[in-house]
């Protein structure tokens, strides 16, 4: 995996966040060196060492962008970040407001697999405590631990990780994608099970199903795009 100072990881983290608030599809590097209180002449070295590494694409006077390898780290780095918060305020009793300076320390000294099992702990929060999206792809997936749909309890979420081709089919004749990211809201008397996806939709599985979708509960492996030699 791709060793990152907190430096460059704080740029591909920049940069992902201004790309996702500005229409433009390149981010300026004045506005880079805004964000992260440096001057330009030092962004453009910093932009020029993640180009080499692949992490942007950069052009003088066309602005930079992430490679689809700076994105993911920037994802994950983002991921690290809200993860810790929510574990700091719900786990250990932080207040919201305190959290911000101890998270970013902690983003940047953390693992793949230290921050999925952390997500895991918690549940697979959707937010953190100001309500910021936490990304849901996971980043370590080895050494998970299963188990089947029936087994699953109510109101807990879980990563759906394995679908039969039973299973596919029953989506797709409901014409709609696989879901991910899942909670029980109910079990009904006929032993069909109500789950609720992330995006918020409902869908009825027939009791014939419960043992053709395996859900996570615990994760491992680096994702292959964290992966650089």
């Amino acid at each position: 995996m791709l060793k990152l100072s907190k430096n460059e990881q704080d740029y591909l983290k920049s940069i992902y966040m201004i790309e996702n608030n500005e229409t433009k599809t390149a981010v300026s590097i004045h506005l880079i060196a805004k964000k992260l209180a440096v001057s330009s002449p030092s962004a453009t070295e910093m932009i020029k060492r993640l180009a080499k590494k692949e992490l942007v694409d950069y052009a003088p006077y066309h602005g930079v962008s992430l490679t689809n390898s700076g994105e993911i780290q920037a994802r994950f780095i983002i991921k690290s970040h809200r993860v810790w918060e929510t574990f700091l305020v719900d786990e250990l009793g932080y207040s919201s407001e305190e959290v911000h300076d101890e998270a970013e320390n902690l983003e940047h000294a953390s693992s793949p697999k230290m921050v999925e099992y952390l997500y895991a702990h918690l549940g697979y929060p959707e937010t953190d405590p100001h309500g910021s999206k936490i990304p849901s792809e996971l980043f370590w997936k080895k050494n998970r631990v299963e188990i089947t749909l029936k087994q699953a309890q109510k109101e807990k979420r879980y990563y759906i990780t394995t679908l039969s081709s039973k299973a596919k089919s029953y989506f797709q004749k409901l014409q709609v994608e696989f879901p991910h990211l899942i909670k029980v809201i109910e079990c009904l008397e006929d032993q069909s099970m109500l789950i609720k996806e992330d995006n918020g939709k409902i869908i009825l599985i027939p009791k014939f199903l419960e043992e053709d979708i395996y859900v996570m509960q615990r994760v491992g492996e680096v994702d292959p795009a964290l992966k650089r030699m």
